[in-house]
């Protein structure tokens, strides 16, 4: 190997490891911060929802994690085993998440619709109302968790209209009704809805929306015009990065 090629083997090996060290210790600090909370406040209700956001949010980073430490020669078998458990968790808590509306999908609740705004108005309040960081994402991701409920409620919502509504709180809302409920007939909607997205926190939800929606169209059904908005789609977060990637890593069946 030529000196120039050794030195750049060297530079990928020290990116590597720094890259795994960052991802350990995030969820790692995960784990330490579930638990002070659990010593400082015990008597602190943490429910379904709750952990299943957390398990949601986290697996990325695992996957992350998992894909920066393979090896070729073999190693890959003992990672598949571990990354099928991550994948295990993740359906767990995402049944947990969406298995938690009140009275189940389509009942057409009269209230259903008057929550929702609710809902919506809270969710634009707290981003308007608080800085951002930990705390704010924390309301946001329990008022996400309460519009997968609610929005299960109605038989028939307007999602064509929330999808395209300047209201970013009823675009939350119609990706955590897809998120719980997924419609192969709003897939060009939702995608182009999830490009545009200025709010991360809604593009975040929306990517985990559309790969639901994806699934069940069927990926050989998506069509090339929404695979190429999706490859043209350049989010600045890490977690949106790695969520888009994964999901067009899949409609190219490379996956």
């Amino acid at each position: 190997m030529r000196r120039g090629e050794h030195g750049e083997s060297e530079r990928f090996a020290r990116r590597g490891a720094w890259r795994r060290y960052i991802v350990a210790s995030v969820v790692s600090g995960v784990a330490v911060a579930v638990a002070v909370t659990h010593v400082l406040a015990p008597d602190l209700k943490i429910d379904n929802v709750t952990v299943a956001l957390l398990v949601v949010a986290v697996v990325p980073w695992l996957r992350d994690l998992l894909n920066s430490i393979e090896l070729p020669g073999g190693f890959r078998v003992e990672f598949k085993a571990v990354e099928q458990r991550i994948e295990a968790a993740e359906r767990i808590a995402d049944a947990a998440l969406v298995g938690s509306g009140d009275d189940g999908p389509e009942t057409d609740d009269p209230t259903a619709l008057a929550d929702v705004r609710r809902l919506a108005a809270e969710y634009l309040e707290v981003r308007r109302s608080m800085a951002s960081g930990s705390a704010r994402t924390q309301r946001m991701s329990g008022i996400f968790a309460r519009l997968v409920r609610t929005t299960q409620r109605l038989a028939d919502p307007d999602l064509d209209g929330w999808l395209t509504s300047p209201d970013g709180g009823l675009r939350l809302a119609a990706y955590a009704r897809l998120y719980a409920v997924p419609v192969p007939d709003a897939l060009t909607l939702l995608a182009e809805a999830v490009v545009k997205e200025p709010l991360a926190f809604n593009q975040y939800w929306g990517i985990r929306a559309l790969d639901k929606v994806v699934d069940a169209v069927g990926v050989e059904d998506v069509p090339p015009g929404v695979v190429r908005r999706l490859e043209d789609c350049r989010p600045r977060g890490s977690d949106r990065v790695a969520l888009l990637r994964r999901l067009i890593t899949k409609l190219h069946g490379l996956r």
